[in-house]
């Protein structure tokens, strides 16, 4: 059905997608010692722009964009960079499982959205789906049924997640004929490195805890790492995408039990019934939106 390329592009993407964030979380704890998300941010973006612009120039061999596309891509990249603290700062306070699962449901409220606001004829799916993932979140939120201990930052996930959800149809409806996606995310990625110095300077970050990032390479190589999957991961995905925008996001979504198995292996998470229902049902809500 598709090309052993397609395969191998999709099939790099998904693991790229799933060591995201268990790589971020090891860096943000390294050897007990938690490093804030505002310090981790910075350090993360600009790797993760690094390895985006590279891959697109070994596949395009060019970053040219028109001035308005830029205007564009600075936008994004805005809303791209304010999803990432509300995400990271979960990341750092939440398992990497829960806030995992919830990100990965961005393409459900792609989706609806996109239905709404295009009025497409799918619109009763994806209000189907959508519904099943918001009561999944809030079962991955329930960490207590008797005492109803409620994870707040689960909720702080799923405003990142609809914060990339608005960044993305932006995104895909400013995108002109022509223009390869690839291009117009490594330009989006810049900006968000960018965005994400001038967050630092907002939030007072201190420049000695950035520097520690270069001196100890048991926090630096963790963090390098993540950059490197967000960059590469997201542009693979992009290319996936050309060649087929209809599977790609469903291919991907198989990431996310990938990641609750990494989690649960290398940072020892351990979930609550509830939390592991929460999973299943987000992951069933993807399935309703691509087989219904």
């Amino acid at each position: 059905m598709f090309s052993a390329i397609y395969w191998i592009v999709i099939t790099l993407a998904t693991a790229s997608f799933a060591l995201i964030s268990v790589v971020s979380k090891v860096a943000l704890s390294r050897k007990g010692k938690r490093i804030s998300y505002k310090s981790f941010l910075p350090i993360y973006l600009a790797f993760s722009s690094i390895f985006s612009v590279a891959t697109t120039l070994s596949i395009t061999r060019s970053l040219y964009m028109s001035y308005d596309m830029t205007l564009y891509a600075a936008l994004v990249g805005f809303i791209y960079c304010l999803a990432a603290y509300f995400f990271f700062f979960s990341i750092e306070r939440e398992k990497v499982a829960l806030v995992g699962t919830v990100n990965g449901s961005q393409f459900i409220l792609l989706s609806f959205l996109s239905a709404l606001l295009f009025l497409h004829s799918v619109i009763t799916v994806d209000s189907v789906a959508s519904i099943v993932m918001f009561a999944g979140v809030v079962l991955l939120s329930v960490s207590n049924v008797k005492g109803m201990k409620v994870s707040k930052y689960v909720f702080f996930a799923l405003v990142a997640n609809i914060l990339w959800v608005i960044m993305w149809l932006i995104f895909y409806s400013t995108i002109p004929s022509g223009l390869s996606p690839l291009i117009y995310y490594s330009w989006l990625s810049i900006f968000t490195a960018i965005f994400s110095v001038l967050f630092s300077i907002v939030l007072r970050t201190r420049g000695r805890d950035v520097a520690r990032y270069f001196l100890s390479k048991d926090i630096i190589i963790p963090v390098a790492f993540a950059g490197f999957f967000n960059g590469f991961g997201t542009v693979l995905f992009s290319l996936a995408y050309i060649f087929n925008s209809a599977y790609s996001p469903l291919i991907s979504e198989i990431s996310l039990p990938a990641l609750v198995i990494l989690s649960f292996i290398f940072l020892k998470e351990r979930l609550k019934f509830t939390q592991i229902i929460g999973v299943f049902t987000v992951i069933s809500s993807i399935l309703l939106l691509f087989f219904l």
